[in-house]
């Protein structure tokens, strides 16, 4: 708003010329009137001059403050005595300005998507008091973006400190880092330097014939890379001529060749059936101690467990010992399979064939023992004839197949009657475990109990699987006579999508465990925390 200045000194000079005139006037006189001027938008420094030019009493003039929302401060924005009207006894009061009131609470709007200069004008036009900008590094969020303030319920008093987040980059943060050469460090200088700038150091050791056991071999980043503090860092350390040994058991080929390259050391890989996966070194020597650079580490690499070829229906000597002979010479002679078998008299095949075969499928471990029931060939056995009219004595027949216990059962003159099934480490699959015996009438039902053989399990079904599952299809073998039992291990994976899943299963070992690893979340992230 403009002043009323030269109205000011038009109303000086008339003031003065009134003086002049009166020059010489009688004492007793009265003083000529003051006439007020427009004090709006003036400073108290202003009215002050007026005063003293006017011969204004100063003790007739008093001053207000107050707080006005459109008037800046220490501006005058009323005046008791109206412009254009003369100064009286009861003087002249002036308004000034105290500018906008610091205690008003204001409602902050959403910020969101809005530029950092489009934010500051807005608290300046809302006239708050204190009010910075606070550069926060987000690695995940763009270079200027507004992230929040440091009022919580979204209303804030203009006398109050509001504070500005804004996205910024390492440095504008204050969390930028630069590497600095690390080339012959030693270790302490390492964590020093690690420790000041809050820079998290992950080690590894490697043999050299130039930097000192305990010094810097190498480190990523490079010298004047910029990283953030928080941030982690790989530092090699030489361990000198020597080489310490490390297990392999769990690693690859390539890891393990990887291993030998920077170490200066020879590795061996022998190919050999075993539990453990595919392609993961299951044994190694050696495994710890002292090596010189150019010896030799032998790992054993497992091939994985032995897949079994069912050979029910085919002969024992032929077919069945081919195939043993031949899979226990392969993978430096590892397997080490072992057969036991049962002969079972039959008189319509020949000998030697195999009835059932236990395990006929999946997979086995390295010096198992597969069951065989095998056939021998018998006269056959007189077919006894029961009359008519009298009680008929069925008697055990545990071990005939289900199909022999059949005819037999007919033979007799009576019928099969409720068949269940059940494991059995005894007799083959569709073989009689038990059946009723004693008196029977002509054409009753006979009920019976059949094989399902022994209880097979085969730990690579039931990978990613969940483990409820897998207990829900125990218990019912259990029903069944399976004999078996679950030994979990939880094992935190840091993946909230893997809660549950089965990673490893194997067995049943001798008495009847069945070993499962179970990835389990327990909601902490082991990988990552980004520093805020």
């Amino acid at each position: 708003m403009k002043t009323n200045n030269s109205l000011l000194k038009t109303m000086l000079s008339a003031v003065l010329a009134v003086s002049l005139f009166g020059c010489g006037s009688k004492p007793e006189e009265k003083p000529a009137a003051v006439t007020v001027p427009d004090f709006f938008g003036l400073t108290k420094t202003d009215a002050e001059a007026w005063i003293e030019e006017n011969s204004v009493d100063p003790n007739t003039v008093f001053y207000g403050y107050e707080y006005n929302e459109t008037v800046p401060k220490d501006k005058i924005f009323r005046q008791s005595i109206p412009a254009g009207e003369e100064i009286g006894e009861e003087g002249l009061t002036l308004t000034i300005s105290n500018g906008t009131d610091p205690n008003i609470l204001i409602e902050l709007p959403d910020f969101t998507g809005w530029r950092i200069e489009d934010i500051q004008q807005w608290f300046i036009d809302e006239h708050f008091e204190k009010v910075s900008v606070e550069y926060v590094y987000r690695r995940d969020v763009p270079v200027g973006q507004y992230l929040g303030t440091n009022i919580e319920d979204g209303k804030a008093y203009r006398s109050q400190v509001v504070i500005i987040q804004i996205s910024g980059d390492p440095k504008q943060a204050g969390v930028a880092v630069t590497v600095p050469n690390m080339a012959n460090w030693s270790k302490a200088q390492a964590e020093e330097w690690a420790n000041t700038n809050q820079i998290t150091i992950d080690y590894a050791a490697q043999n050299s014939a130039t930097v000192p056991a305990g010094y810097v071999v190498s480190y990523a980043p490079q010298a004047g890379a910029e990283i953030v503090k928080g941030d982690h860092i790989q530092v090699v350390l030489s361990t000198g001529n020597q080489v310490q040994a490390v297990s392999m058991i769990g690693k690859t080929r390539d890891q393990a060749e990887a291993w030998g390259a920077q170490n200066g050391i020879q590795i061996s890989m022998i190919q050999c059936w075993n539990a453990a996966k595919s392609g993961t070194i299951y044994w190694n020597e050696p495994n710890s101690g002292v090596m010189k650079m150019g010896d030799i580490m032998r790992c054993y690499i497992s091939v994985g467990p032995i897949p079994v070829k069912d050979y029910t229906g085919l002969q024992y000597q032929g077919n069945f010992m081919g195939w043993l002979n031949s899979i226990n010479s392969q993978y430096n002679a590892t397997a080490n399979l072992k057969v036991a078998v049962t002969e079972q008299q039959v008189t319509d095949k020949e000998s030697g064939i195999i009835l059932a075969q236990n395990p006929s499928s999946g997979y086995i471990n390295p010096n198992s023992t597969i069951t065989l029931l095998v056939t021998k060939k018998v006269a056959p056995a007189p077919t006894p004839t029961p009359k008519p009219s009298q009680d008929i004595y069925i008697p055990n027949m545990a071990g005939y197949s289900e199909y022999d216990f059949k005819r037999a059962l007919h033979a007799y003159g009576v019928w099969e009657g409720t068949r269940t099934t059940q494991y059995s480490t005894y007799y083959p699959r569709d073989y009689v475990i038990f059946n009723e015996t004693g008196n029977f009438k002509p054409e009753a039902a006979v009920d019976y109990v059949v094989s399902l053989g022994p209880f097979t399990f085969d730990g690579h079904d039931w990978d990613g699987k969940k483990y409820y599952e897998l207990e829900e299809y125990i218990n019912t073998a259990n029903r069944r006579g399976a004999g078996v039992w679950l030994s979990p291990s939880f094992i935190d994976t840091g993946d909230y999508s893997q809660d549950g899943e089965i990673i490893m299963a194997e067995g049943p070992l001798d008495d009847g465990a069945i070993h499962v690893r179970v990835a389990h979340y327990t909601g902490i992230n082991p990988i990552y925390n980004d520093p805020e």
